[in-house]
């Protein structure tokens, strides 16, 4: 009996342990605690996170290589160089990745508002722009269904956001690029999200949407990674 008793609480412990490493992984991935729990640019955007996800990656080479990459990511810009299915998974259509530095999307200004979806049926407003430092984005949006609007038409932004919130269900967040040198040839490449939601049932579901982050926002951080360190050697 006692011996069964001993199992269990192993069992139980095991499976805590599991839940809390799990939990662990969701909120960061590759940073350390100073990066994890330090102040980044884009805090303010969402001061009071029901939730916050930091993801970081070192890149071989200078934030001045990176930053191209990194400025004209964004839906039918250059993509988001994450795995292609991802675009046939949630918005059902092929998306292709850009593998080359494209002058056209090379500017990007505060009050700009760049697709994450077609017919910006999800967007992105950009909250802050400091060349080769840092990119803070913002945007509230259905949880799981995308709203086509006209990106010319402050009206129609405005008039979907509130709708979003006032009908309760809505994901308000921040999303943070942030490059930080360590050295001649080396680059901190930081991702935060900070979000706040409704219903406030979506938390039962935090820790498997940070698994997916993890997927989602350390293939950004490999794409870019991948694209400036080949295109410096």
């Amino acid at each position: 009996m006692i011996r069964g008793a001993g199992r269990c609480v192993v069992a139980v412990a095991a499976v805590v342990a599991g839940l809390g490493g799990l939990q662990r992984l969701s909120w960061r991935s590759g940073v350390t605690n100073e990066e994890a729990f330090g102040p980044l640019p884009g805090d303010d955007v969402i001061p009071h996170p029901m939730l916050e996800w930091t993801r970081g990656i070192t890149v071989g080479t200078s934030p001045a290589q990176v930053w191209p990459w990194l400025v004209q990511m964004g839906y039918h810009r250059v993509g988001w160089y994450t795995n292609e299915w991802v675009d046939r998974v949630i918005w059902r259509v092929d998306a292709r990745n850009a593998d080359r530095i494209l002058a056209e999307y090379q500017s990007l200004s505060v009050g700009d508002v760049v697709p994450d979806g077609p017919d910006y049926a999800a967007y992105f407003r950009v909250r802050e722009v400091e060349p080769e430092r840092t990119i803070v984005y913002s945007s509230i949006r259905h949880p799981y269904r995308g709203h086509p609007i006209d990106p010319a038409d402050p009206e129609d932004l405005l008039r979907l956001e509130r709708r979003l919130v006032e009908g309760g269900k809505y994901i308000d967040f921040s999303w943070t690029f942030v490059l930080q040198p360590r050295g001649p040839q080396s680059t901190r490449l930081l991702l935060r999200t900070r979000a706040n939601y409704a219903p406030k049932a979506v938390r039962a579901a935090s820790i498997p949407l940070g698994l997916f982050d993890v997927y989602f926002a350390h293939a950004i951080l490999n794409g870019v990674k991948r694209r400036a360190e080949a295109d410096h050697t």
